[in-house]
């Protein structure tokens, strides 16, 4: 169940039989936001219990959604239409009438912008203080501030590809190192900020990653430096990820 939701997995097709639909409603799942909600549902139960039926609908993600059934309770989905009329008419009651040029009430909200720009201003600089101050001799908690700055909700669009650079000919030849100079720790991070919450992401379909790499959930704990957990997530469908990240750019 997911707030009053449920999302069954009818694998006999005779699901809907057994529910009495005076009291549900039952749909497939077409919205994209809601197919990625349930495919991370199912990632995550695969994480954390090693389901092996969780495992090969991962696998087979596109011929399994049509299967899922979605049931929604009747007075669950009156609530859910009342609430969403509700904050459509307060964003409505919320919108701001344009203010013509020359009007003292433009002179007036400048300056109560302008204050409140301030007042930020001067909390910010307070709350960079303490950080400063609790920053001394705590090594994971900047590094944990740091990771916050990023902004990955656009993150494809405002931060550009980082890619691993050639070594010198004349260098490597005399080693046996790698070819490439490795990113580091931030440049990782501005590589998988790049990530975006694509709803229903292009690497994860037909024509995709071919061996089914759930790469935002992979991308997304890389991020957060869950080194572990995302070595874990790579593993759930890849047993050598060392080797085909030679060939793949993504892990």
């Amino acid at each position: 169940m997911s707030g009053g939701i449920a999302y069954v997995l009818d694998m006999n097709r005779d699901f809907e039989g057994k529910v009495n639909q005076e009291m549900v409603e039952l749909s497939g799942i077409e919205d994209p936001t809601e197919i990625a909600f349930v495919r991370g549902l199912i990632e995550d139960h695969h994480h954390y219990t090693g389901s092996e039926l969780a495992a090969r609908i991962l696998l087979d993600f596109t011929r399994a959604l049509p299967r899922f059934v979605k049931v929604l309770p009747t007075d669950y989905k009156r609530v859910m239409q009342e609430e969403a009329v509700k904050a459509a008419e307060a964003k409505k009651a919320e919108y701001p009438l344009p203010i013509l040029p020359g009007n003292p009430v433009r002179t007036l909200h400048e300056e109560s912008k302008k204050r409140e720009h301030q007042h930020e201003a001067r909390e910010k600089k307070k709350d960079d203080l303490m950080d400063i101050e609790e920053s001394v001799g705590d090594a994971k908690a900047e590094k944990k501030r740091s990771a916050l700055v990023l902004d990955k909700t656009r993150g494809f669009m405002k931060y550009q590809r980082r890619a691993e650079k050639y070594r010198n000919a004349k260098t490597r030849t005399r080693d046996w190192q790698e070819l490439s100079q490795r990113l580091n720790e931030d440049e990782l991070k501005y590589q998988t900020a790049r990530c975006m919450d694509c709803g229903v992401p292009f690497c994860q379909s037909d024509t995709g990653c071919p061996i089914s790499n759930i790469i935002p959930k992979w991308n997304e704990l890389v991020f957060q430096n869950q080194w572990k957990d995302a070595l874990n997530r790579l593993l759930m469908t890849n047993n050598f990820p060392e080797f085909t990240g030679r060939v793949c750019p993504a892990p």
